[in-house]
């Protein structure tokens, strides 16, 4: 919700926070800093970047103690305006946060699914790679079997002087090459038992990994159908909280509260728009993390440098105009894409706060780091996220939530 300049103090505060569901967290900055980098967003057309997050510290377990405080507070007092628009809105929330865990375990098993399936191709070259050792120790035991079964007594010729030469008044100087002549083919026989062995112990790897691929697989597919029923279930509860809105916009009115922050500018051509505009390419390929080349990568719209995978960018924008036509400001980007150098670079200058490089959804185009006030997990910007970025495909991480590991309120990311 956006505040109207001249209202009650009540009214300001209420304007704070869409109605929250699940227990918030910190901010890696005050409410008074929040609302100066507010101000300092609300009169640009490009959403002027702060400092971009690698120069933000880590959340503090205080930082984030006295968010939650805030956060209750917050949601008391707009229960306390009006009930049927906070239990409206709490009904969104929640299934917003049901879409963004599905989407995070979607994520999840994709990634689990291609580490089983990388283990599997592994296996599966070294198999190969044994099988054709193998095969040319199983030669060897046949040519072998094949000699001693013609030339016989060749054989027994080469046995007699090995024993010759082992009696002979020298053969204590000779002991190497007795040793050798007596154990050769023996050793032969020892090799192909051990390739053989290796090859079955490699078979049985790849069939585990190709189960947990499957098995991966198999998640990622029930998780992506969970997300379109919650995403389908949270279209109708946002359509529900913009009627009681409306209908209660001059009681709003009368507290200081503008209805818009609710979700009045996520409408059906809105959500459209994700699918029905046009990607910059068709270039959809995957590339190894941070090595993406420009041609497939999209720009995000009005961020002169700012690019992610094409869908992504597209899904972005949308969001971007829904977030600017509900809270009267651009949406404020501080990071998309970055280079495996960018990462190599903020890991040098920030190593408990980033990634380690190679690692990074930043590295794939599917992140983005926000700011003008979604890096504060108090305020109507991120509740406005949290509520709202499920519908466009992007969810927050359950490391970078309150609870999370390490908390991260800026960094949101793009589910495929």
């Amino acid at each position: 919700m956006s505040v109207r300049r001249g209202r009650s103090p009540r009214g300001a505060l209420l304007a704070l926070v869409v109605a929250l569901s699940t227990p918030l967290g910190a901010a890696w900055a005050t409410p008074a800093e929040a609302a100066t980098a507010d101000t300092a967003t609300a009169g640009s057309t490009t959403a002027a970047d702060p400092a971009p997050p690698t120069e933000r510290a880590p959340l503090t377990p205080e930082q984030v103690k006295a968010q939650v405080a805030q956060a209750a507070t917050l949601k008391r007092q707009l229960t306390a305006a009006n009930k049927e628009v906070a239990a409206a809105s709490a009904e969104l929330t929640q299934l917003a946060a049901r879409s963004s865990a599905a989407m995070d375990s979607v994520a999840t098993a994709k990634a689990a699914q291609g580490a089983a399936r990388q283990r599997e191709r592994t296996q599966l070259a070294r198999l190969k790679q044994l099988t054709a050792q193998a095969a040319a120790a199983r030669r060897d035991l046949s040519n072998m079997a094949y000699d001693a079964y013609v030339n016989g007594s060749g054989s027994l010729r080469d046995v007699a002087a090995v024993v010759g030469l082992a009696e002979d008044d020298e053969g204590t100087r000779q002991a190497p090459l007795v040793d050798y002549l007596a154990t050769a083919r023996a050793a032969d026989g020892k090799h192909y038992t051990s390739l053989a062995q290796a090859q079955r112990e490699t078979a049985a790897a790849a069939i585990a990994a190709r189960r947990e691929r499957e098995a991966a697989t198999a998640k990622a597919q029930a998780a992506a159908k969970t997300v379109q029923e919650t995403v389908a279930q949270q279209q109708q509860a946002l359509t529900a909280l913009q009627v009681v809105a409306k209908s209660k916009s001059a009681e709003l009115s009368k507290l200081g509260v503008d209805a818009g922050g609710l979700g009045l500018g996520v409408d059906q051509l809105a959500l459209s728009s994700i699918t029905t505009t046009p990607l910059c390419t068709q270039a959809a390929g995957d590339y190894p993390n941070g090595m993406f080349p420009g041609t497939a990568l999209c720009p995000v719209a009005g961020r002169p440098g700012h690019m992610m995978r094409p869908a992504a960018a597209r899904a972005l924008n949308a969001l971007a105009a829904a977030y600017e036509k509900d809270l009267g400001s651009p949406l404020c980007i501080t990071d998309t894409y970055r280079s495996y150098a960018a990462q190599v670079d903020v890991k040098a200058r920030k190593p408990v706060l980033a990634a380690k490089p190679g690692t990074s959804n930043h590295g794939l185009g599917l992140a983005t780091d926000l700011c003008g006030g979604i890096e504060n997990f108090g305020t109507t910007q991120h509740q406005w996220m949290r509520s709202h970025a499920p519908l466009f495909g992007f969810y927050h991480p359950a490391w970078a939530q309150p609870g999370g590991s390490k908390p991260e309120p800026w960094h949101w990311e793009f589910s495929q």
